[in-house]
């Protein structure tokens, strides 16, 4: 009877350790988004239910008012990941417009092509940056020190100052929808993937529109002003019913965001699992298709990639001499 109970007790045993994830360091993930209802925190939930059902490790999404705001704690090991433009990830990583630098923040990959611009009330007139001119605009964002960069670079392109119009605070995109819709403001910024565009194009008098860029967006212009953006378009699909026309607008990449508190073989399995469950992820997360497979090694990260993706990337093929000349260049 003893022997059987050590048998069982043997058995018992075996099946936890073979139950529990591949590396027991990592006990629980967490992962900094944007507030709930922003398409951070939609890919943040989608990731945390990725890396449980993948990893067997307990993820969750934790919603906070901005990157600017989480970026620290996962800085100082307090967060697991969190979600981040990559102008936000390299203002944080330097201190610029921080309390402190953030030396320890490093990447996975990017995870995300942000198409980016300002929208309006439809009846308002407003299409073209040129109109903000002695507009009410939500654009000073205190928990995204990168986004208020963005803001201002894009009035910018209309030859525009925030002494051109009223630059108001806001708590977030979030924020700046609602001021629109509820007549607060006559612009804001978003992400013109959001999914909450689509209930403020419901419930704005006439609907939404998105502004295009000022007659000086050219080529390199935004890239001059804000590293780590671009010059974008958007076109009209049935998703976003708020976009009738082609659009000129602003891109920039998000990046998955950890520390160096991360254990190397702990940065190689999330990196890996991201890999190898990113065609899935593509199909259930619609904003992530804008990245293909092979795109998630971004070569002009704003910040250092960690060792243990940098180790998995070179095992498949996908690091190269730009990335080693990037990393290189960033590592502080």
């Amino acid at each position: 009877m003893k022997t059987l109970r050590n048998t069982v007790a043997a058995l018992s045993l075996l099946a936890s350790i073979a139950a529990a994830p591949a590396n027991a360091e990592l006990r629980s993930i967490t992962i900094g988004t944007n507030p709930a209802g922003s398409t951070f925190f939609l890919i943040g939930g989608g990731f945390a239910k990725m890396f449980q059902e993948e990893l067997g490790i307990r993820s969750t999404a934790q919603p906070q008012v901005g990157s600017s705001v989480y970026l620290p704690y996962i800085n100082n090991g307090e967060m697991t990941l969190g979600l981040s433009s990559s102008m936000d990830a390299g203002l944080a990583y330097t201190g610029e417009g921080f309390p402190a630098s953030n030396p320890n923040l490093r990447t996975l990959g990017r995870i995300w092509i942000l198409p980016y611009a300002y929208i309006a009330a439809r009846d308002s007139g407003i299409t073209r940056m040129e109109d903000l001119a002695g507009k009410r605009v939500m654009g000073n964002m205190p928990t995204n020190v990168a986004l208020t960069l963005v803001n201002k670079a894009m009035l910018e392109s209309a030859y525009l100052t925030t002494d051109d119009v009223v630059f108001a605070n806001s708590g977030g995109l979030l924020d700046g929808i609602n001021a629109v819709v509820e007549g607060r403001a006559d612009a804001a910024p978003v992400a013109v993937t959001m999914p909450d565009l689509i209930e403020a194009n419901s419930a704005a008098k006439g609907g939404i529109v998105v502004i295009t860029n000022g007659a000086k967006a050219s080529e390199g212009f935004y890239e001059q002003l804000v590293p780590g953006t671009r010059l974008g378009v958007t076109k009209p699909v049935p998703a976003r019913p708020f976009v009738t026309e082609e659009t000129s607008i602003v891109n920039y990449d998000t990046l998955l965001v950890t520390s160096t508190s991360l254990s190397d073989e702990d940065a190689y399995t999330l990196t890996r699992t991201l890999h190898e469950n990113w065609e899935q992820l593509k199909k259930d997360y619609p904003p992530l298709r804008g990245v293909a497979l092979n795109d998630l090694a971004l070569a002009e990260s704003t910040i250092p990639y960690h060792p243990g993706a940098v180790r998995y990337y070179q095992e498949i093929g996908l690091w190269t001499d730009q990335h080693d000349a990037n990393q290189a260049r960033v590592s502080r």
